[in-house]
């Protein structure tokens, strides 16, 4: 009994053993750290209402800086001024709002189909190491 549980801690040792060697060998081949994997993100959500939010404050200033050039505009035509100033910069920040959005998303993408194809290739290693070394299915 006692030398049936020494022989079980000595596969067991060397299963740990095993399993130490090729994931490192795997790391190796395939560039892929196991315990540093990536977790899936979503790109942000709202990028035209930050592009807008952004251009619109853009646009007040500039409205509010030009109208304060000029001291004998009357208050009624400098606030329609940056009114006008804060409308076209907020449309001009949606657009670029939702390019950089779609940007972010295709990165993203492209990031995660790099991620995969990495840990695709570092589970082959591990599974080729760990048969080779007698542990199918390890």
């Amino acid at each position: 009994m006692i030398l049936a549980s020494a022989a079980q801690a000595q596969g067991q040792i060397t299963l740990q053993q095993a399993q130490a060697e090729c994931q490192s060998i795997a790391q190796q081949q395939s560039g892929y750290n196991l315990s540093a994997a990536p977790t899936k993100t979503e790109p942000q959500a709202g990028g035209r209402a930050r592009g807008a939010t952004a251009g619109a404050m853009a646009g007040a200033a500039k409205g509010k800086s030009k109208a304060n050039q000029y001291g004998n505009v009357p208050d009624e035509m400098a606030e329609e001024y940056t009114k006008n100033q804060m409308q076209d910069a907020a449309k001009v920040g949606v657009v670029a709002g939702a390019a950089k959005q779609r940007q972010q998303r295709r990165q993203g993408t492209t990031n995660q189909q790099s991620s995969e194809a990495a840990a695709n290739t570092y589970n082959q290693a591990y599974v080729s190491c760990m048969t080779a070394k007698g542990f199918p299915g390890q």
